[in-house]
């Protein structure tokens, strides 16, 4: 049997640890054209070279430190995969944080600082690199963006209400637009993961 993610061209944010990092080497390993975004450069390298240490084909593998915040970062993401690549096969939007520092906090005690960066990265990051792929996607009437909610989306838990919000809305954003792409040819998922053993959750 052929192996249907050979040469697809796959954009993974949030990739220098946990989830996205895994699907990296996952996707890597069955010979996709993988780009790696992520904002920290220095965690960033060090996934794109052991990638590159484990493949046939280092050329497959494609690191850029971008911001999933900053609108022209994620068109530049975009205009930088075509410029590589010439398609973009799917977006899997794996960036995200769970909270600032170690402290728990109650709604009451959650600065206005820390619920904007949260909401900002989970939410507006998976809202900002979606629609940047999409015109292309539009133009090969086809394509495949999975966005990466959580357990956390669907119930909220004490003291992470700015996580949870985020989560649940992505779910919402998602469900809006499988709406309106799927004339395209395009699919929108969201993954639902639960506790994962990922620095994240240290």
């Amino acid at each position: 049997m052929t192996n249907n993610l050979t040469a697809k061209v796959i954009i993974i944010t949030g990739t220098s640890s946990g989830i996205g990092k895994a699907c990296a080497n996952l996707l890597a390993s069955q010979d996709s054209q993988v780009v790696l975004v992520d904002i920290n450069q220095e965690k960033l390298d060090n996934t794109v070279a052991e990638i590159k240490k484990n493949i046939n084909n280092s050329a497959n593998i494609f690191g850029l430190t971008l911001n999933v915040c900053d609108e022209a970062a994620m068109k530049e993401m975009t205009a930088q995969t075509l410029a590589k690549f010439g398609r973009i096969d799917c977006l899997i939007a794996s960036a995200g944080i769970l909270r600032i520092g170690n402290n728990l906090r109650t709604v009451i005690d959650t600065p206005l600082s820390e619920w904007e960066t949260i909401l900002q990265t989970n939410l507006t990051g998976t809202f900002l690199s979606n629609q940047a792929v999409l015109p292309a996607m539009i133009a090969q009437k086809q394509g495949d963006t999975v966005n990466l909610s959580s357990v956390s989306g669907r119930q909220g838990r004490a003291f992470d209400a700015a996580y949870c919000a985020s989560k649940f809305g992505i779910i919402g954003f998602s469900e809006s637009l499988a709406e309106e792409v799927a004339a395209y040819g395009i699919r929108v998922q969201t993954i639902l993961p639960d506790a994962v053993d990922t620095p994240l959750w240290d």
